[in-house]
Parts: structure tokens; sequence; C-alpha cells
């Protein structure tokens, strides 16, 4: 909660392990956003590229 900066929570949608994880960040850290990628584990820059940069495109393009 002590989190004063623009906050992006990305994981994938296989990344069971880490799915409530993301979930307490978004939720803990203010105005933290999530992302969820479909058809992506524990490595979703791997697993979906695109749809990772595009994310983390728009996430810093908002917040620059």
């Amino acid at each position: 909660p002590g989190i004063d900066v623009a906050t992006l929570v990305l994981v994938g949608a296989n990344d069971t392990g880490f799915l409530a994880a993301a979930d307490y960040m978004a939720a803990t850290i203010p105005n933290a956003e999530k992302v969820v990628l479909d058809v992506a584990g524990h490595a979703a820059n791997i697993d979906q590229p695109l749809a990772f940069n595009d994310a983390v495109s728009d996430f810093l393009k908002r917040h620059a």
C-alpha cells in the first residue's frame, strides 16, 4: 500500500501459481492496473510477446 507510483501488474492467464498474487498486488497497490494475457504462462512476454509489448507500451504512454 505504500507504493505511490503507477504500477502495472501483468500476469499470464495460465500462470496459476501467480494469479492470486497478481490479484493481491492489484488490489493492494493504490491505482494499480492488472492485465491478464490469454494463452500465456509465467513467461508471458515469451508466450505472447505482441500482447505483452502492447500492454506495457499502452501503460507507459498513459503514465509517461
